[in-house]
């Protein structure tokens, strides 16, 4: 189901900031977009925290996809129709919060502690495997065509992929919001805390920043393809390799030797100049994050099973994900003007890593 949803989104997902751009938005309004966007998610999270209480988490993921359709189809019209993007923010806000919050407690009902690497490395391996290819489609698609086919192609996809829906199993989570719990949470996991919000610098400014400047750089659509594809070739099966030493050796030595890495990678791409340098250094940086995304999302789904209720640990989680991603975007808007400088912001957000 995470693969076939993966697929269908792939085409896409990295083209939106680009998709806003060519429609003459400001690189402004942009960050803007996503300031919202992330936000909401973290208010969206506790929505369908509530809803899955009451309804299972099977029917709040089959939720998602609605408010995904509702998404795509404020993207196809927005050329002939204003729509603020406020609106689009929340909507997709919405598909994500009813998506990922049953996802991980799926994934943490069914993954064994003893094999929690392997599994974390073919939940994020499996639907790159798929989609490797996927980016640099969608930007032919894009280039020939048009963001109109391809958002009509992705809508067709995410129809396909909705029937796998219907054949997850029904699970209702137990949780209750208590302040205090969220604290003692807080006081609990400090570390993980300041870990979770370098992890997340580090995935946007290579998810969604990067791309940016790479089309505003060197002013191709399919210059963002490459970078994609490269992205999810570096990454899709060392992720599996990864996820199986993550179960035998120390997990916190694989993040070490993952924060030298990337940290002299993004270093390298503050001073970089020209096209292949910067496939090169996307091929990298795709390969090595593994050794931090991995094993820190292991962690992490162990530090939620040890909860009395996981599901209130994974909106806990939600809060410096928010910290992080909004930090981003409030410095991109200040940096809109010289966007190579966000580059060092990885290089600080990785070495928080060292603090667990």
């Amino acid at each position: 189901m995470h693969s076939l949803k993966g697929l269908a989104g792939s085409f896409i997902s990295m083209f939106i900031p680009i998709y806003l751009l060519t429609l003459h938005y400001s690189l402004t309004q942009v960050f803007v977009y996503y300031l919202i966007y992330f936000t909401a998610i973290l208010f969206l999270f506790l929505v369908a925290s509530l809803i899955a209480r009451n309804i299972g988490l099977k029917r709040t993921i089959i939720l998602y996809f609605p408010f995904q359709l509702a998404y795509l189809i404020f993207l196809y019209v927005l050329p002939f129709i204003h729509i603020p993007l406020w609106i689009i923010a929340i909507t997709s806000a919405t598909a994500v919060g009813f998506y990922w919050y049953p996802l991980h407690l799926f994934f943490i009902s069914q993954a064994q502690k003893k094999e929690m690497g392997n599994s974390v490395g073919k939940l994020y391996a499996f639907p790159k495997i798929v989609t490797v290819a996927s980016p640099l489609i969608g930007g032919f698609v894009a280039v020939l065509g048009g963001f109109s086919y391809l958002i009509i192609l992705t809508i067709v996809l995410y129809i396909a992929s909705s029937v796998s829906l219907f054949y997850l199993p029904d699970i209702h989570p137990a949780i209750q919001f208590k302040l205090s719990r969220f604290l003692k949470l807080a006081r609990t996991y400090p570390r993980y805390i300041f870990a979770e919000i370098g992890e997340n610098i580090r995935e946007e400014l290579s998810g969604t920043i990067l791309p940016i400047f790479i089309f505003i750089t060197f002013g191709s659509i399919l210059s963002v393809g490459f970078i994609g594809m490269y992205t999810k070739l570096g990454s899709a099966i060392f992720m599996i390799i990864v996820g199986r030493y993550t179960d035998k050796l120390k997990s916190t030595n694989i993040l070490r030797i993952g924060v030298f890495i990337i940290t002299s990678i993004w270093i390298t791409f503050f001073y970089t100049h020209g096209t292949i340098p910067f496939y090169v250094l996307t091929l990298l940086e795709g390969f090595f994050s593994v050794l931090l995304l991995i094993p820190f999302n292991a962690i992490t789904y162990n530090y939620a099973q040890k909860q009395d209720s996981p599901a209130e640990f994974i909106i806990f989680r939600e809060v410096p994900v928010t910290i992080a991603r909004v930090f981003v975007y409030s410095c991109g808007l200040f940096l809109v003007t010289s966007l190579n400088y966000l580059f060092l912001l990885p290089v600080a957000g990785t070495l928080l890593f060292l603090v667990l």
